[in-house]
Order: structure tokens, then C-alpha cells, then sequence
């Protein structure tokens, strides 16, 4: 079986925020992986609309409930390693967890403002795009992803061969930027030599996946 479904331990909330599933970015989300359309205009396009909501991010976001589905994707997944990436990371909302969990830990966002609304600004901050990671091939033990736009290639090539993809939709299928668990799965797999596998559950208002590469296809 691809994906491991664990039972609910933190009961069902829905989002008071509504869904985003007839979002703008819920459209770039999927054509990105299935249309491959990814290009400077688009890049320009989310930069803008992040760089706009940085101000206001982390003080209509920044509740425990939010922290919900990545703190127990990282203890019922059973995350481990060193060097870690928070992409997508926005404000830091997420990395604020992640810091307390690993010994290395990089920010990295495609908005400079949303950078320089970090708060968590000890931690590395990197402005980039993800379609083009600035890391080594092989060298990350784990991404979180938060309500972030996937990109498998470069997750495949940046990743250790043992590594985790730690996947979060902090509103589930509401979330605006969102693909369900077994289409990043089958995603993750049709970029690599092997197939990949996970496990995955509903937190609060949110869920999560832990995927890693398989030993066999």
C-alpha cells in the first residue's frame, strides 16, 4: 500500500476560513506539477501576492492549532535528522516548530517580505525559488512543506536518499495551495528511480503525509 492511514487523535475542526479549493493559487498549485507551467510570470505572480499578506501573516495565523498537524507528522511520522528545510516557510510559522526538533534548520521562501516578517529571524532565511533549490544534490535529511507548492524534481534531487518529504495542508482539502496525500506519492514517484510510500492522518483542521522513497518499485 502506498500510503499508511493512522487513526485521528486530534478531533476534526473545520476551518472557519472557508475553502480554497476555486483559489487562484489552488490553479497554479496543479498546473504547475501536471501542466509543468512554472515560468518567470507565475514565479512574479505569487511573489506579489505573498509579499502583500506578509504584514498580516503570523497575527491571523500564528495559533496553536496551526502547529497541530506538523507537530504530530513529525512524532507519529517518526521524522528524524539533521539538516532540515522549511520551504515554503512564509513568516516561520512552521519553522518556529521545526528549530525545537532539529539541529539545523533553513527558512527558505520565494517572498522577501514574507523573509523579512520572519519570526523566527535567528534561524538562516533564504529568498529563492523552489523550482530551482540552492542546495546540493543529496544533502537535505528533511523538507516541510506547509500549504506549499510542490516541486518533485528538485525535492528528488536535493534529498537524501533516506530523507523525508514532510507534507502539510493546514486547512486539509480547504487549503488553498493543495494536492491530496496519494498524488504527491504518485507524483514523488513518477520523478524518481523508485517508488515512493507514506503515511499520512487528519490533525485538527489540517492534515499531514510523511513520505520517503521506497526500497523496491
Amino acid at each position: 500500500m502506498k500510503i499508511t492511514y493512522l487513526p485521528t487523535i486530534y478531533p476534526f475542526s473545520k476551518s472557519v476560513r472557508g475553502s480554497g479549493s476555486n483559489s487562484r493559487m489552488r490553479d497554479i498549485t496543479r498546473d504547475v506539477v501536471y501542466k509543468k507551467l512554472w515560468n518567470f510570470d507565475l514565479a512574479e505572480e505569487v511573489k506579489k501576492l505573498f509579499d502583500e499578506k506578509a504584514l498580516e501573516w503570523s497575527s491571523t495565523r500564528n495559533i496553536p492549532a496551526r502547529g497541530i498537524p506538523v507537530l504530530d507528522a513529525l512524532e507519529r511520522g517518526e521524522v528524524y535528522g539533521k539538516r532540515v528545510v522549511d520551504l515554503g516557510a512564509g513568516t516561520g510559522l512552521a519553522t518556529q516548530i521545526l528549530v525545537n526538533n532539529f539541529e539545523s534548520v533553513v527558512a527558505l521562501d520565494i517572498s522577501k517580505e514574507m523573509i523579512k516578517n520572519s519570526i523566527t529571524p535567528e534561524t538562516p532565511q533564504v529568498c529563492a525559488d523552489s523550482n530551482r533549490l540552492p542546495f546540493a544534490s543529496n544533502s537535505i535529511d528533511v523538507f516541510l512543506m506547509m500549504n506549499m507548492i510542490l516541486f518533485p524534481n528538485e525535492i528528488e534531487r536535493c534529498l537524501k536518499a533516506k530523507g523525508f518529504l514532510v507534507w502539510i495542508s493546514s486547512r486539509g482539502p480547504d487549503t488553498p495551495i493543495y494536492l491530496p496525500p496519494e498524488e504527491v506519492i504518485d507524483l514523488m514517484s513518477a520523478n524518481s528511480e523508485v517508488s515512493w510510500s507514506g503515511v499520512s492522518a487528519h490533525a485538527h483542521e489540517g492534515s499531514w503525509l510523511v513520505a520517503r522513497r521506497s526500497i523496491t518499485r
